[in-house]
């Protein structure tokens, strides 16, 4: 008889959830207080496709409605929040009901935001329906869909940014993607060796970088970022023949990058402070990448 496997009580909406969580959660947690809040940002109140142009505010805040409804059917109190730079869902708890604690336990009790949120480690266990829908709600509050996301021969990307000071949620995402068969093309690290420039300007968010066509596996519920995400596949279809492999972390090409001053800087972290990188899989394999492991 098969041992009981926390990954066998996660569920479509539970893991839709936790990908909200993981993207752009913050718990808020006291006596009193028992809430989690989740924000959905926009750089811009348009969003552009290829011919198509979205306004972000509208689409996010109708693409929520069904959201906020589906947490509400599993017995978690959510609310919409609707403010001038970004549209929040805020979850509220009276007393630490199983809900609370299942999804506090998933997301690890001693972290508590986004910026050093894992995916929590039966996402990697269970069915392809529930990682899709991991994904699929960390695509939600943290992909961008634009026409001006495009790598140098004009074929169109989904861009997830990540905070920079979560530096192993990248390797994760590509690891859990990969096991849907839906490659990585690049993650553009928020590291000197990747970004260069002067001062700390490479210190911005860390985008793992995937094709529109492959990303169309797994999707979106913001209804602008879907759209968008169908017309850059089309194009993407249409015009290239050459598809994505999945990463083997090893790289095609060799480039010897210039050291940069800032290889040791307090925004690195240790793993990797005082390291010199010549392409994102080396700093993959700093981080964990599940493919170079010694």
């Amino acid at each position: 008889m098969e041992k009981n496997k926390i990954s066998n009580f996660l569920t479509p909406d539970i893991s839709y959830l936790l990908g909200l969580i993981t993207g752009r959660g913050e718990i808020q947690y006291t006596n009193d207080v028992k809430k989690i809040i989740i924000d959905f940002e926009y750089k811009t109140l348009e969003s552009k496709a290829i011919k198509k142009v979205f306004d972000q505010k509208l689409h996010i805040q109708t693409s929520l409605d069904p959201v906020v409804l589906r947490l509400q059917n599993i017995g978690i109190n959510t609310q919409k929040v609707i403010s001038d730079k970004k549209l929040s869902l805020v979850l509220r708890w009276q007393q630490e009901d199983i809900a609370w604690l299942f999804i506090k336990y998933l997301i690890n009790g001693t972290r508590f935001s986004y910026h050093d949120f894992l995916i929590p480690e039966p996402i990697f266990e269970t069915t392809e329906a529930n990682k899709k829908e991991f994904l699929r709600g960390l695509a939600d509050v943290t992909a961008y869909v634009r026409n001006s996301n495009r790598d140098q021969v004009g074929k169109h990307r989904v861009y997830i940014e990540i905070s920079n000071k979560n530096w192993f949620l990248s390797t994760q995402i590509c690891q859990l993607s990969q096991s849907l068969n839906v490659p990585t093309q690049f993650i553009g690290y928020g590291h000197p060796n990747i970004r260069g420039g002067s001062g700390t300007s490479w210190a911005k968010e860390h985008q793992t970088k995937i094709y529109a066509e492959d990303f169309e596996k797994i999707g979106f519920y913001i209804s602008h970022k879907n759209e968008a995400l169908k017309e850059l596949a089309d194009y993407n279809k249409a015009n290239f023949d050459k598809k994505q492999s999945l990463c083997t972390g090893k790289s095609s090409r060799k480039v010897v990058k210039e050291p940069h001053p800032h290889e040791i800087h307090e925004k690195l972290p240790p793993e990797m402070n005082g390291q010199h990188f010549d392409n994102f899989k080396e700093i993959c394999k700093c981080l964990g990448c599940y493919l170079q492991k010694d």
